[in-house]
């Protein structure tokens, strides 16, 4: 009897732990609508630098299961799981797509800024790895490819400008706008 009495309490007593854990490691989840700008962010990351998705009413930088394509707003359902505790990068949350809201085309005359910068880490790297810094890839006479998520076209009149800034590894800023879903044309550097 006094066996079954210390099995019994021996099953409280986990029983108490599981839900005290559960209820002090929880995720907080929230579902809630969002949006995305119809181009995509530099970003100054942890030890590299990277594009991010912008948001103006959430602090998404990544959707899971979300596919960007350039020159649209999204109106986007997602879930928004807060972390036990932040990453070291200060993320505090995850985000998951639910649904595709809406997603509307940037007009033909639409511009925005982008930073470019060609190269990707802080650090100083090694020659022989210098290949995996560039952020900027020359896929023809005048298209480059930028972070290997959009092409950039550089109209003739700034090429030579261009050139110079990947040679130097100096970044500007760049004014565009949108060509495709894939693509981006540079007006001026600034």
């Amino acid at each position: 009897m006094l066996l079954n009495h210390f099995k019994h309490m021996n099953i409280t007593l986990t029983s108490l732990i599981l839900v005290f854990a559960n209820i002090t490691f929880a995720q907080t989840v929230n579902y809630k609508t969002i949006t995305v700008d119809p181009y995509l962010s530099f970003q100054n990351y942890e030890h590299f630098k990277r594009l991010t998705l912008r948001s103006p009413d959430s602090d998404a930088t990544y959707i899971e299961g979300f596919e960007f394509l350039w020159g649209y707003t999204y109106k986007l359902s997602v879930k928004e799981v807060k972390l036990g505790s932040n990453l070291s990068d200060g993320t505090r949350y995850e985000y998951a797509l639910e649904k595709i809201i809406a997603k509307t085309k940037a007009s033909d005359s639409a511009q925005f800024k982008l930073f470019l910068d060609p190269n990707r880490y802080y650090h100083k790297i090694e020659p022989t790895e210098q290949e995996m810094n560039n952020t900027l890839r020359q896929i023809n006479d005048s298209t480059f490819s930028y972070f290997d998520q959009v092409e950039i076209e550089v109209p003739s009149h700034i090429l030579e400008e261009f050139k110079s800034m990947m040679g130097r590894k100096i970044g500007k800023m760049g004014l565009f706008v949108y060509v495709n879903e894939k693509r981006i044309r540079l007006v001026k550097l600034q």
